[in-house]
């Protein structure tokens, strides 16, 4: 069983200046930044990202990609953790500040109406799962169950975001909330209980090499959303490649080509696993 094909870019990105509705803390490293929906913008979908300026012209040259989280008519919300110098500048940029971004950008996961989907989040990939989960894509498929891991219970932020999905449930490597365990032991431990007929993931490349060595052993169609760095988001600057085993362009872009891809496609041990 494949989707391969329905896995799409069609975004249509533009460039714009936002105005930050709400910066919040979910827990001690990440936050939720909102801002304005530029009117003309294409709607994001699920999979999609912006590439957002810090606002800070004499430090930063060098855009930030944030996968959409959340989007309506007259907002768009991105899931941020606080990793350097540049994160830590958005985390104080306070309500009314102007924000320049760029997007949407990528590929998007595939319409799947009818199956069963797992979707596995770590990190700031809950982002895509979460999206994807809250619009009519979700709907149309047989059940969309959200498995999120984390460390430990603070890094859940259970307790500081409004989770307006059903399906969702939570493992922590300390036990502290949820499933005892990583991510990919809890896919496990559910798909006994409840086979799929498909699986989406998000996070950390080991995180998403061990789904994908979980995907091959269960013979369920695996999806990935990879976090690479990026320089120009456009597929120019090259900064992003992984090496596939898709036809002759053996070198695709996270930016343009991803960043979601057929996870059989991946040359695993060729990505960076720190």
């Amino acid at each position: 069983m494949t989707f391969t094909n329905i896995i799409q870019n069609n975004a249509r990105p533009g460039h714009y200046e936002c105005t930050v509705i709400e910066n919040r803390a979910l827990s001690r490293r990440y936050y939720l930044l909102v801002l304005s929906r530029p009117r003309e913008m294409t709607n994001p979908e699920p999979g999609t990202f912006v590439h957002l300026l810090v606002p800070d012209a004499n430090r930063f040259y060098l855009r930030r990609p944030f996968s959409v989280l959340d989007c309506d008519d007259e907002t768009i919300s991105l899931l941020i953790v606080e990793k350097g110098e540049g994160t830590r500048i958005m985390r104080r940029i306070e309500k009314g500040r102007p924000i320049d971004i760029v997007g949407p950008l990528g590929s998007t996961f595939p319409k799947v109406p009818g199956k069963r989907v797992l979707a596995l989040g770590g990190g700031v990939g809950l982002a895509p799962l979460y999206y994807y989960g809250v619009r009519r894509e979700a709907k149309d498929c047989e059940t969309y169950r959200l498995l999120y891991g984390a460390r430990s219970r603070e890094d859940l932020f259970v307790d500081g975001f409004d989770w307006a999905l059903d399906g969702v449930s939570f493992s922590t490597d300390d036990g502290s909330h949820g499933f005892q365990g990583n991510i990919v032991e809890f896919a496990q431990h559910e798909f006994e209980q409840s086979q799929v007929d498909v699986i989406f993931s998000c996070g950390p490349n080991p995180m998403l090499k061990a789904a994908a060595e979980f995907a091959d052993r269960v013979g369920v169609p695996h999806y990935v959303s990879l976090e690479n760095r990026m320089a120009c988001a456009l597929g120019a600057c090259r900064s992003c490649v992984v090496l596939t085993r898709n036809g002759a362009i053996r070198y695709r872009t996270v930016c343009n080509d991803g960043p979601v891809f057929d996870a059989r496609e991946l040359v695993w041990k060729e990505l960076p696993q720190a």
